[in-house]
């Protein structure tokens, strides 16, 4: 037996038969059972060892095995494993109070879930109950969760496959994506129509029918899309003339992926509800939270907010997720990421002028997007939102199956690879994750014209 791994069973083959894998036509899944992982690599069955550049789903923010967070979880353990939410819970209340310290504007009550879907649907819940309003907007380039209304909200193609009709008053917006404009401009002379395009949008479903938009402050696993300067201070400006509340789901974007705690600090607005999960913990237990504005919180001491979990701050989780936040101040995590982002920029813009398959890199911190085509003067992407669920890898696929032969894991979605460790790491496992990202697109060369 090692890693509790008993050699003579078949895990790979028992995964196969008994676990419903996820966005997977089952008989095609094909499963590396892995039996150890600490900081920022995990080795599978064979004894093979991987860097694991994107924090396995843009989650495990600063490694594994992480003992003071493992000592967090033991000690509160060995004082009770749960208290029902009607309860009391001091471990708890220190989480909810934390949240509000470290958030960038005035917060003040935190609904505690399970993770990023719960949390953004007990963000939309909130926001209807406190306009009496029912449409809300997301984007086209988004993924919320996959969960009723966390699947509507998700603009990619996990929710019209399968997923539709979805939940009643779910609207999409166009997106900031300056690489692939929607209105063929560039900024600063476009004047921010993509956050204008939402205004208009708003006046012509009815002003007094929006309730919300739903935001991740950068677009994550949809192809790391950095909006320009000043978009988030006009989309303030557009709830505020409103009155629609503004979500910021941050469950991928935050704590410290994009090198700030919350990654709308790149910005000078404060949202009315801010989502996240992920990094909250760092998966070493599942939490979701959904913080709420002091005029949020306001509204809800006088109205009841319908709605519940069993596991709603469960104190496992909430343990673990005060002890990452104690981690990420004391260990400045988050100034490690910040000190990474110039490594990543300027070696994966070298990259890209060495590959005519890179059609444009972006992130910031310690979160990047690699954006592949395969026309060098069209920029048609390499691959399309509608290869989705097509069988067989697509070009991004091919990619990134060659680089975790070679000891690197990430994952990518539709045109774009998505590089993010650990914000743990050093300069020099960037580059040399990077160098064999770097070797593997010559497969994605031999694709573009």
């Amino acid at each position: 037996m090692s890693g509790g791994f008993h050699m003579e069973e078949d895990y790979a083959q028992m995964e196969k038969n008994y676990v419903m894998r996820t966005w997977a036509a089952q008989r095609n899944v094909k499963v590396l059972p892995i039996k150890d992982a600490e900081g920022a690599y995990f080795t599978d069955i064979n004894d093979k060892k991987y860097m694991d550049f994107s924090s396995q789903l843009i989650a495990a923010n600063y490694g594994h095995k992480n003992q003071k967070v493992n000592q967090a979880i033991i000690d509160q353990l060995n004082t009770y494993s749960y208290i029902a939410p009607g309860l009391g819970a001091p471990i708890r209340a220190k989480l909810a109070k934390k949240l509000t310290e470290i958030a960038p504007g005035n917060y003040r009550k935190t609904f505690f879930s399970t993770g990023g879907a719960e949390a953004n649907e007990g963000g939309v819940k909130a926001a209807k109950y406190y306009t009496n309003a029912f449409k809300v907007i997301s984007r086209y380039t988004s993924y919320h969760g996959a969960l009723g209304i966390s699947i509507s909200l998700t603009g990619d193609p996990r929710r019209y496959t399968k997923n539709e009709p979805g939940y009643p008053g779910v609207l999409h917006a166009v997106d900031p994506y300056c690489y692939r404009c929607p209105f063929k401009m560039t900024y600063p002379e476009c004047n921010l129509l993509c956050a204008e395009a939402i205004r208009d949008q708003i006046l012509m479903e009815g002003k007094d029918t929006v309730a919300a938009l739903v935001l991740e402050p950068i677009v994550g696993s949809n192809g790391v899309i950095v909006p320009p300067p000043g978009y988030y201070e006009r989309i303030r400006e557009i709830c505020d003339e409103f009155d629609v509340v503004w979500i910021d789901d941050e469950v991928m974007a935050g704590f410290g992926r994009f090198g700030k705690m919350f990654a709308i600090e790149h910005w000078d607005a404060s949202p009315d509800i801010i989502t996240m999960a992920k990094g909250l913990t760092g998966t070493y237990v599942p939490l979701g939270a959904t913080l709420m504005s002091d005029k949020i919180s306001d509204f809800f001491e006088d109205n009841i907010y319908v709605h519940g979990a069993t596991y709603a701050g469960h104190p496992l989780a909430c343990a673990a997720g005060l002890a990452s936040i104690k981690l990420y101040e004391e260990e400045k995590l988050i100034e490690n990421a910040q000190k990474l982002e110039p490594v990543f920029e300027k070696r994966l813009n070298e990259i890209k002028e060495d590959h005519k398959s890179v059609g444009d890199v972006r992130g910031k911190g310690c979160f990047w997007g690699v954006e592949l085509i395969k026309d060098s003067k069209t920029h048609e992407p390499a691959s399309t939102r509608d290869e989705k669920f097509a069988p067989g890898p697509t070009i991004p696929g091919r990619v990134q199956q060659e680089c975790f032969k070679n000891g690197i894991f990430f994952v990518q979605m539709i045109s774009t690879l998505l590089l993010a460790p650990p914000i743990i790491v050093s300069k020099e496992e960037v580059l040399k994750g990077l160098d064999v990202v770097d070797e593997a697109l010559k497969i994605s060369d031999k694709e573009c014209k």
